[in-house]
């Protein structure tokens, strides 16, 4: 694959994973106010500067806040991320994109930079961080997305599983933590304790300015 040593936000889309049921927030994910704005509109805010366009993959029948992206619709309920991130890789309009969920707002544009200089002869760039890879807080090139599409076409659902198609690049821990020490971009607000966690550090952010 052919691929530019550089990556301008022309050549580069983001895909923000919404379609989630939210079950253990309680709660639709995508609406709930984090400052001043919905979190799905915090997670593009942080990423639209370094982006083209952004697409949200949303379930069929889910209410989404208002943000200016573009919508496209899972076409299989309840499946999971993985086909999500498929789905948005045939729909972008340029050979890379981020991936992310709509429940990372702290995501520091830092690390994405980050990223983007890592992806030279890759097909993606995935983090690990604590232990664990991130592919939700990942670089894609839309070339990556047949591998994909056979992975969900063998019932394969753990988003973990892209990091064993060719030409995925891991960025460990060290490379990002002086980016981002206390690895906040990749924390998921998937519950009410979490949530709760990310309102008290906004305010203590605030109360620092």
């Amino acid at each position: 694959m052919g691929i530019d040593t550089a990556i301008s936000p022309d050549q580069c889309s983001a895909i923000l994973i919404a379609g989630g049921r939210s079950r253990r927030m309680g709660r639709p994910k995508a609406a709930l106010p984090i400052g001043g704005m919905s979190m799905l509109e915090h997670v593009a805010s942080r990423v639209a500067p370094l982006v083209r366009e952004i697409v949200v993959v949303a379930a069929a029948d889910q209410h989404l806040p208002t943000t200016g992206a573009r919508v496209i619709r899972d076409r299989v309920r309840d499946e999971g991320p993985l086909p999500a991130l498929a789905l948005g890789l045939g729909a972008v309009a340029t050979p890379w994109a981020f991936a992310l969920g709509c429940d990372t707002p702290f995501v520091r544009r830092a690390v994405l930079g980050a990223l983007l200089a890592e992806h030279e002869g890759a097909t993606a760039v995935v983090p690990r961080w604590d232990g664990r890879l991130q592919p939700l807080v990942a670089l894609y090139h839309r070339a990556l997305a047949p591998g994909i599409e056979a992975l969900v076409a063998r019932d394969e659902r753990r988003m973990r599983a892209v990091a064993d198609l060719p030409g995925v690049r891991i960025v460990e821990a060290e490379r990002l933590a002086p980016l981002d020490p206390e690895g906040w971009s990749f924390r998921s607000l998937n519950t009410p304790d979490a949530y709760a966690d990310a309102l008290r550090h906004l305010a203590r952010a605030a109360a620092d300015e």
